[in-house]
């Protein structure tokens, strides 16, 4: 009924070829590839021989064709070296994806968006402006709204889709960030799920206005119900991706294995009561 992924946004600090294998072994069977700037599989310092080895790993050990994590700086793609970096993304993920299905590349709006309420136009500008390079690269842009943001409702991520209207343009439906930010869950699913390109979900809550996140099946999202919101909206098809945020992955005594099989059992034993 569903398939499960995760993300190597949660192996920072590990080889990433050791993590890829790793995830494999404990059944996952789609991949999303971080890229951020300081994670071992950035462009600026993963060599195009390491690229393809990756990819050569990845076809191995049976993964579907691999998403990417972005996390381009939308509103600021004037500065050159912020658009050299989203194309350095670009050309990576091509190398990466083993078929020539349109590649999905995430992203949040970024660090130099503007105020929502002001200057929501200007955002919606600048997705049009990174989602007409996409196109020209094959290439899907899906973006995610944040907790502790002011682009953080399933209303604005659906306003912004409505407004850009562009193909290359979808969403990234965490359901994590919502849900923080106090949105119902059925609510967030049934509103976002006509422009969803992926899935991805972790869990947390707010605590004296700042946001604080655990792994997926240790909070109070039901996951079931997230699962019975994407089949009743014809999402199915779309791997659901486990994240791990940083404020798990940096602690000292961090355990990428038991978080990961944490987050898969978690999703396994939801997937296995529906």
């Amino acid at each position: 009924m569903f398939n499960l992924g995760y993300s190597t946004y949660a192996t920072k600090n590990h080889d990433p070829f050791e993590m890829i294998t790793m995830v494999r072994s404990i059944g996952y069977t789609h991949l999303e590839i971080c890229l951020s700037d300081g994670w071992p599989t950035s462009p600026d310092n993963f060599s195009l021989t390491e690229q393809k080895k990756l990819a050569n790993i990845c076809n191995s050990l049976g993964f579907a064709n691999p998403v990417f994590f972005g996390n381009i700086d939308v509103c600021n793609l004037d500065d050159k070296d912020e658009m050299k970096k989203t194309l350095l993304k670009f050309n990576m993920a091509k190398t990466i994806s083993s078929s020539s299905k349109e590649i999905i590349i995430s992203t949040t709006i970024g660090h130099n968006a503007p105020r929502w309420d002001s200057d929501k136009n200007l955002i919606a500008d600048a997705l049009v402006k990174l989602s007409d390079i996409a196109k020209d690269n094959n290439v899907i842009i899906a973006l995610e709204a944040h907790a502790g943001t002011d682009f953080e409702t399933p209303e604005k991520a659906v306003w912004i889709m409505e407004k850009t209207n562009h193909s290359n343009l979808r969403l990234d439906l965490d359901i994590s960030h919502f849900y923080v930010e106090g949105s119902d869950v059925d609510h967030s699913v049934d509103l976002c799920a006509p422009y969803a390109a992926m899935v991805h979900i972790k869990d947390g809550k707010k605590v004296d206005g700042k946001v604080e996140y655990c792994l997926t099946g240790d909070g109070t999202i039901n996951i079931e119900t997230f699962l019975l919101a994407l089949s009743r909206n014809n999402l199915t098809h779309l791997p659901v991706f486990a994240e791990v945020s940083v404020q798990q992955s940096s602690k000292r005594d961090y355990d990428p294995r038991f978080t990961a099989e944490f987050c898969y059992n978690s999703l396994m034993e939801a997937i296995n009561k529906i």
